[in-house]
């Protein structure tokens, strides 16, 4: 009898714990997850843009200054004379030079300033250089070929050249002549020289005075003449025998 409760006992027992494993959740046995508490900040993400603050120089420091360097334009006149080159002086002075074609092309037309005439006759011809790399200069009389000068030249000195006659200057290099035109042709018509001049002025002035002399002969004539006649016109009214018809 005691033995069939028992077995009745422990029967009931292991229904039980069948039952109360089957009701419980697998998710049970897992081990428990463990919560984060986020702390959100606010605030403006472009500040995370910004550049980091350098610090300051020390004050105490020598400060380096840096010199801006600015090249100028050499002195170097195209119609004067020049005993150095451009090239040349601004290797010296580290200015720089006026663009300048090649000597692999054709340098542009001198500039003809004038033709001045001395009073031994000589002829003075004064030019500008052009915008080109040159070997020498030729000067052309009426398209015959006259004397060649250097480079550097900027005038010279022409003999024997006959009123109006054309003379051009053209400059050379190794690509040719330049183009001879108005820029660096002129024709040659002297003016007067200062002693024709002066001549002149002398025999107007000479002219001037003998016209005025004999005006001043004529108007004095004219006065004597008019006295005169006064004069005589006076003595005829004292003179009874004295009339207006009548030459005493």
């Amino acid at each position: 009898m005691i033995l069939a409760s028992n077995f009745t006992l422990f029967l009931m027992t292991f229904m039980v714990d069948i039952l109360w494993a089957a009701t419980v959740s697998p998710l049970a046995s897992q081990p428990s997850l463990t919560k984060t508490h986020i702390i959100y900040i606010g605030g403006d993400y472009d500040d995370y843009n910004e550049e980091t603050p350098q610090p300051k120089p020390n004050s105490s420091l020598p400060r380096l200054t840096t010199a801006r360097f600015t090249p100028q334009q050499c002195e170097y006149d195209l119609c004067v004379v020049q005993d150095v080159p451009c090239f040349e002086l601004s290797a010296q002075t580290k200015c720089y030079c006026p663009g300048l074609t090649g000597l692999d092309q054709v340098p542009e037309s001198p500039q003809l300033r004038e033709l001045k005439q001395r009073a031994s006759g000589e002829v003075e011809v004064y030019w500008c250089a052009p915008l080109s790399a040159i070997t020498h200069y030729k000067v052309v009389m009426d398209d015959e070929d006259g004397p060649v000068f250097s480079e550097s030249s900027r005038n010279a000195t022409i003999q024997g050249l006959k009123f109006g006659s054309r003379v051009c200057v053209v400059a050379i290099n190794n690509a040719g002549f330049s183009v001879k035109n108005d820029r660096s042709c002129a024709r040659f018509e002297p003016q007067q020289t200062s002693q024709a001049a002066l001549m002149s002025g002398v025999i107007m002035g000479c002219v001037g005075f003998l016209v005025l002399l004999s005006l001043a002969a004529l108007l004095l004539w004219r006065r004597k003449s008019c006295k005169k006649a006064g004069t005589l016109d006076g003595e005829g009214l004292r003179n009874p025998s004295y009339s207006a018809s009548e030459t005493i």
